[in-house]
């Protein structure tokens, strides 16, 4: 069961793709299987009868809606089982550390693009711009240096001028 807030999300339902039903974490089976076609994309709309959810014990869980009745929002078969694969693997340690890396490195991208302003190119040609990277990676290392040995690591939690001067004055 995966919880959401102590709620009840799509994977703590099972899913009987072949009967076209869904069983609820309390046991209880969907009433109705519908597909449907939602901002121009397939899904699947599967909901709970009433009643059941009615005397559900695990109802507050479930939905918070006023119909009382739960309902899933399915994506087609081959997309909810990739999603759920994905999610899945999500959770490894061995993901956890490849997509730290990645974090480090898009981090390093983004400190690039608000350091240098990078995102386009200010002049033509490949080898300009080439040389306009090459500067604007060796003024992002020497932001870093700075910050390294002044001690002041750099701030993470960006604040606007107008915040900090409001800090400032109240301080």
């Amino acid at each position: 069961m995966s919880s959401a807030a102590d709620g009840f999300d799509k994977s703590a339902f099972s899913i009987d793709w072949k009967a076209r039903q869904a069983r609820c974490p309390e046991g209880r089976t969907s009433r109705g299987w519908y597909p449907v076609s939602q901002h121009g994309r397939d899904a699947i709309v599967v909901d709970f009868a009433k009643a059941d959810c009615r005397s559900c014990p695990s109802r507050t869980r479930c939905t918070t809606g006023r119909r009382v009745n739960r309902m899933l929002i399915l994506q087609p078969r081959e997309l909810h089982e990739t999603l759920a694969a994905a999610r899945t693997a999500q959770r490894t340690d061995s993901f956890k550390t490849r997509y730290a890396l990645r974090a480090g490195v898009e981090g390093t991208i983004n400190q690039a693009l608000d350091v240098t302003g990078m995102r386009r190119a200010r002049y033509r040609g490949l080898p300009k711009v080439r040389l306009q990277h090459a500067f604007s990676a060796t003024a992002v290392n020497i932001v870093r240096l700075d910050a390294h040995w002044s001690g002041h690591p750099l701030d993470r939690n960006r604040t606007s001028r107008l915040t900090r001067l409001s800090h400032q004055l109240t301080g």
